[in-house]
């Protein structure tokens, strides 16, 4: 009886974790990889309103940093380009996402159109190969991407399609996929 016991508890904890394993979302490197270049790229009326909200942030944008003779953005700037990448910083490695805000990626498409009143969307999303599937390391994958833009104007006039095209590159920190390194090669032509 008591080995009845015991099999009939292991089989039900181990049908208990399976079926709590099986419901939880899978978030592999090509899955934050889009959901990354989707954020990127997908401005709506909010984005815009933050990136107006940075533009008119009072004082200087970049001071110095006195201990390193450095730029370095103010804080008023920075807490807004937080607010602006609330969706893209968690999905970033440590340190790349100020490699992302010197670069001004994050800003590149909400600028275009802003310049273009109109948002955008992403229709269309490609990945290429992982670069480094023959390597030792599989903490680490590089892609070339490439997606078809629908930039809508807002005075009601129709959506134009676009594409651009760049490299995204993931590392597995502490067990979770973060983006590395992100470079656009091809941009919109929108403007």
């Amino acid at each position: 009886m008591k080995k009845t016991i015991k099999l009939f508890s292991i089989l039900c904890l181990t049908v208990s974790m399976l079926a709590g394993c099986s419901g939880s979302k899978v978030i592999n490197d090509k899955t934050v990889a889009e959901e990354f270049v989707r954020n990127i790229y997908t401005v709506d009326s909010s984005k815009i309103t933050e990136l107006h909200q940075l533009n008119a942030t009072p004082g200087p944008i970049i001071g110095v940093d006195v201990s390193t003779e450095k730029s370095k953005p103010s804080e008023a700037y920075i807490k807004i380009m937080k607010s602006l990448d609330k969706k893209i910083e968690p999905l970033m490695a440590k340190g790349a996402y100020d490699i992302l805000v010197a670069n001004d990626f994050n800003l590149t498409l909400p600028i275009i159109c802003d310049k273009g009143n109109y948002t955008s969307k992403v229709t269309k999303f490609t990945l290429g190969e992982n670069v480094y599937a023959n390597n030792k390391d599989k903490n680490k994958v590089r892609y070339s991407y490439e997606i078809t833009l629908e930039f809508m104007p807002n005075d009601g006039t129709a959506s134009k399609a676009d594409t651009s095209k760049g490299v995204i590159e993931l590392i597995n920190e502490d067990g979770q996929w973060k983006v590395g390194l992100y470079t656009i090669s091809v941009y919109p032509e929108r403007n």
